[in-house]
């Protein structure tokens, strides 16, 4: 047999890579992976006669629109679905009941589809669907039903649970099918001044006189949360904003990410009209300056506060957040396409002696997801998740970028703390808003960082 001449032995080559038969990069990485992404939204404002979770009452007004908005991720084998709900949370029942309406409607497994809450305080709880919620006894959080029985009955509020999926499947059906080539690009942004953690670390020495006046919070004419009395010390906060961008061929924004731990209570508690609160408001200025369909998705938040409160608050905190999204997005890096990367676990929390008595359960189940987009790890945890969790996972994942949602997928126990917050009492350790043991924190964090670690071997 005569050898083929070199020249056509290049071309071959160069076209088996041009076609994706074989094309890796000099370090070995493989080249061939197409990534596509696609985003929408879709309105769930519900009617103003939903009672309001706060005061028991309807709504007075709607101040503005709550959504829930989607994006689709597909690396070509299979594609993963991030859905955002502007409201208070995504409870168990719910987040089963909304994957498996889209996993059904995209032809996807629902272990693919990921439902963050804002923690919006302005809009309801994600409603109750059927018998079994994964809670043992509870269906909805004491604090829901304190001023109002369940609303199941009340046809608004049925409504309003048949529209909450119905549009959230809309948005991700749309978002599948916007679905094109996309890059990856990564930035960050100090937004510490926006923020403020709640819980202040108390000294075990008394002065023997302050000027710190009764009730210092948020709602006292003199408030600022940088100065603390003599005998606290500051709580630790994330300052970092990790904006993730998807952008086109054409270096166009498809959809940007804009990650954060702040609760959603700029507006709450000074109207009492349904509102997305600031989260809602800085995603509508990025629309307007960025292009495409873009999502908000909160951290962990449990001890985390709004440095101020006020509808002036919520403008000067968009537009504040606007401009840093802008400049992180000019600023932002790009990098490598990976096949995408999915998994989940579950962790057992062991229940204070209420939580076991409230629930009927010993333990809680609790699921813990993460997605893997080129060098970012994306994972969740269920609940209100203070700062130390988030902190614990960062530090330990074998990811260079990592960053750790809460109130995804679930309830769990409500509030969370690493071991040892609770010997540190306040609300956020409550009998009824506390359900977990002192060691639950550290058990959902050790159940992350073990997560992540083995899908970043599988890589």
């Amino acid at each position: 047999m005569r050898p083929i001449p070199e020249i056509i032995l290049i071309l071959f080559l160069s076209l088996c890579g041009k076609h994706g038969w074989a094309d890796v990069s000099s370090d070995g990485e493989n080249d061939s992976i197409v990534f596509m992404a696609g985003a929408a939204y879709a309105n769930i404002t519900p009617a103003a006669e939903v009672k309001n979770w706060i005061t028991g009452k309807p709504y007075p007004g709607i101040r503005d629109s709550i959504y829930a908005r989607a994006l689709v991720m597909s690396d070509g084998v299979q594609k993963f679905v991030i859905l955002h709900w502007e409201l208070v949370d995504a409870g168990e029942s719910a987040t089963d009941r909304v994957r498996a309406e889209i996993a059904a409607a995209l032809h996807i497994s629902a272990e693919n589809i990921l439902v963050n809450g804002a923690h919006n305080h302005s809009a309801p709880w994600s409603p109750v669907y059927g018998t079994d919620n994964r809670r043992g006894e509870e269906r909805y959080p004491w604090w829901v039903t304190r001023h109002m029985p369940e609303q199941d009955e009340d046809p608004y509020f049925s409504e309003w649970k048949e529209q909450l999926i119905r549009q959230s499947v809309k948005a991700a059906r749309e978002a599948e099918e916007t679905l094109e080539e996309a890059s990856i690009w990564i930035g960050r942004y100090d937004v510490s001044r926006f923020l403020y953690n709640r819980r202040p670390r108390s000294g075990d020495e008394k002065p023997m006189e302050s000027g710190w006046p009764d009730r210092f919070t948020f709602d006292h004419e003199e408030w600022d949360p940088r100065v603390l009395t003599g005998n606290q010390t500051f709580g630790p906060t994330d300052r970092t904003m990790t904006v993730v961008s998807l952008r086109n061929e054409r270096n166009e924004n498809i959809s940007s990410i804009f990650h954060l731990s702040c609760h959603a209570v700029s507006i709450y508690p000074y109207l009492d009209e349904i509102s997305a609160d600031w989260p809602g408001a800085v995603t509508r200025k990025i629309n307007a300056d960025l292009g495409g369909s873009n999502l908000f998705l909160q951290g962990t938040a449990g001890d985390i506060a709004p440095w101020r409160r006020g509808e002036n608050a919520v403008e000067e905190m968009a537009e504040g957040l606007a401009a840093d999204i802008k400049t992180t997005y000019q600023y932002s890096s790009r990098f490598r396409s990976r096949p995408l990367k999915t998994g989940r676990t579950f962790a057992g929390i062991p229940l204070t002696e209420y939580a076991r008595t409230h629930l009927g359960l010993n333990t809680l189940e609790v699921e813990i997801q993460s997605v893997i987009l080129g060098p970012l790890a994306i994972v969740t945890l269920p609940g209100e998740p203070m700062t130390g969790l988030g902190e614990q996972i960062r530090k330990n994942s074998p990811f260079d970028e990592t960053i750790v949602l809460g109130y995804s997928n679930g309830n769990g126990g409500h509030y969370c703390g690493m071991p040892g917050e609770k010997a540190k009492g306040g609300y956020e350790t409550g009998e009824k808003t506390n359900l977990g043991t002192d060691r639950a924190g550290g058990i959902m964090t050790e159940a992350a960082i073990e997560l992540l670690h083995e899908l970043y071997q599988s890589r």
